[in-house]
């Protein structure tokens, strides 16, 4: 009998070890990738989305994974930065995404976003980008796209049929990752009067960048002040005294002032023992 319980078990733990396999399989499948060498749970938290390593890797069901949505339509918020991503074509399906995080990876080739008509906010920093056909993204309004290869006007002027267009970055306030374009004369003018509605150009508005620009030199101007030597301040407050022993004080007036100064003190004194 006591043989035969132990041959029962046996089975069972077999059962249970193929079942873990199978699933880890189906799960490799189902990624595109192996399981052991993603965290899956940490896809299920949108706050770290920094903390993922998809090896450049990118799918539909891992872009549901990071969402954490089970469908692409529905993903509205999506940041795969820092992810070594070279293609993004699956992203054509994320058609109602508001905002969109792709910087620091090795992206060339960024047609498929042009399907995004609700894209509102785009950070393609840092990549393998030389121009900006980005015109049919209506309603977008902040694009980032530092550090990457642009070189012309021609490859952002189709920034300009976005009516919505009020941001846009091709470097850091402080000249750091900057396109290769930005370093063309006059280069702040030239782009503002490219793309019309934009407001704001690496952080200056319209209006501050005739005085922030790096191409404008300061007008320097030489003001001469001439401050007449009249002596101390305080030789001003007094009349001068040719002979300081005949200055006579008003006693009366003296006595007055000590006296009315006294009664203040005093119904201060009264006030305060009131309160305590």
């Amino acid at each position: 009998m006591n043989n035969d319980k132990k041959n029962e078990k046996k089975p069972t733990k077999q059962v249970e070890k193929s079942s873990t396999t199978n699933n880890q399989q189906i799960q490799s499948k189902l990624l595109g990738t192996n399981v052991n060498e993603i965290n899956i749970e940490k896809f299920r938290d949108l706050k770290q989305t920094q903390n993922f390593n998809i090896q450049g890797k990118l799918n539909p069901q891992i872009i549901k994974t990071v969402s954490n949505k089970f469908g692409l339509d529905i993903v509205f918020v999506l940041d795969l930065s820092n992810q070594k991503i070279g293609n993004i074509d699956c992203l054509t399906e994320c058609i109602h995404l508001v905002q969109l995080n792709l910087q620091n990876n090795s992206i060339s080739d960024i047609s498929p976003l042009k399907v995004m008509k609700d894209l509102a906010f785009l950070n393609i920093s840092n990549n393998q980008i030389t121009q900006l056909d980005l015109g049919e993204l209506s309603s977008l309004q902040n694009l980032q796209a530092k550090g990457n290869f642009i070189k012309s006007v021609k490859a952002i002027e189709y920034l300009d049929r976005i009516r919505v267009l009020r941001t846009l970055y091709l470097q850091c306030p402080s000249g750091d990752q900057k396109n290769p374009i930005c370093d063309l004369n006059n280069y702040r003018n030239v782009i503002f009067n490219t793309i019309k509605t934009l407001q704001r150009l690496d952080g200056y508005t319209r209006e501050q960048e005739y005085n922030t620009g790096q191409e404008l030199q300061k007008e320097q101007v030489q003001v001469k002040i001439e401050i007449p030597n009249t002596g101390p301040w305080y030789v001003q407050q007094f009349p001068k005294v040719d002979n300081p022993s005949s200055i006579q004080l008003d006693d009366k007036g003296v006595k007055q002032s000590i006296d009315e100064t006294k009664k203040l003190i005093s119904n201060i004194e009264m006030k305060l023992a009131l309160l305590n």
